[in-house]
């Protein structure tokens, strides 16, 4: 084998192993939604006991502050899943009847 083979072949080993340098980066995420989770609680708890006496505009605007910590809370679940499937390493739990099909596909 030429030295400049095994080279290449030394450097694309590094370069796929750096593919879990991205794991601290989804458990850091998986903090985040801890992270939203109180900051929804907090807010829910916050405001219910005022509820019945806010105007209709600022209970909209409520409701669609806690919906948008929802769909930033679900961003964060398809980035942490979708991702470390698809770059990091496969998942092993595809029997799962909660196991969502499109995880792992690339699109």
């Amino acid at each position: 084998m030429k030295k400049s083979h095994r080279i290449e072949l030394a450097l694309e080993a590094f370069l796929f192993a750096s593919r879990w340098l991205m794991a601290p980066f989804y458990v850091g995420l998986v903090a985040a939604l801890a992270a939203l989770l109180v900051t929804f609680g907090h807010e829910l708890i916050m405001m219910l006991p005022r509820l019945l006496s806010l105007d209709e505009t600022l209970v909209i605007l409520w409701l669609l502050k806690l919906i948008d910590l929802s769909l930033v809370g679900n961003l964060i679940i398809t980035v942490v899943l979708a991702g470390y499937e698809n770059f990091v390493s496969k998942m092993e739990i595809q029997d799962h009847p909660d196991w969502p099909e499109w995880i792992g596909k690339v699109d």
